[in-house]
């Protein structure tokens, strides 16, 4: 008598785990079997892009990621609501347009680390450069980059890093690391 009571309990204890452990499977193996299959590899000439979102149509088809890569990667600092005007003066200086964002995160912080009122989140002259606006700071920034390294061949963040940071040469160039790192946050796919 006293095993059939004790098989009893047991059963009434494992019952309940059991269906609720088979119910989480059943469930999740719903869910595999209903999420999108994903592909190793995307070729980005095949994309199409959508205006739409769950049923509603956006008032911007949007052909250009550029501004929402710069808004991304330098979100929660003083410089994120000037992504666009980076990359349009990247355009109209023909320089990379992650350049100016990039070089922003590594002298401050994307502006969090200075004060505001200089408007200088690139470190211009040790910091000393007092510009009137961010959108000012930002076109002198693309022109000076433009005009005193990329024109003159220094293309590259090791390049660059050799006139803009000539201290980081002797400390293993970690200037030119963190700023290909800050690229790399910004590519598109």
């Amino acid at each position: 008598m006293f095993k059939k009571l004790a098989l009893g309990f047991a059963w009434l204890a494992i019952t309940p785990v059991l269906i609720i452990t088979l119910g989480f499977y059943v469930a999740s193996q719903k869910a595999a079997s209903a999420a999108p299959k994903l592909t190793a590899s995307i070729n980005t000439q095949d994309i199409k892009i959508d205006n739409t979102i769950r049923g509603q149509v956006l008032g911007e088809k949007i052909t250009d990621m550029r501004p929402i890569l710069v808004s991304n990667f330098l979100s929660g600092t003083p410089l994120a609501p000037y992504s666009k005007n980076m990359v349009e003066v990247a355009d109209k200086y023909d320089i990379d347009y992650r350049l100016i964002p990039a070089i922003a995160m590594k002298e401050s912080g994307g502006g969090a680390a200075i004060s505001e009122i200089t408007h200088n989140a690139w470190g211009f002259e040790n910091g000393s450069t007092k510009f009137d606006s961010w959108e000012t700071a930002i076109d002198t920034v693309g022109k000076t980059l433009k005009n005193r390294y990329i024109a003159k061949g220094l293309t590259t963040p090791e390049q660059i890093m050799a006139v803009y940071a000539p201290p980081q040469l002797e400390t293993g160039g970690k200037w030119a690391k963190d700023i290909n790192l800050y690229f790399s946050q910004m590519q598109i796919l």
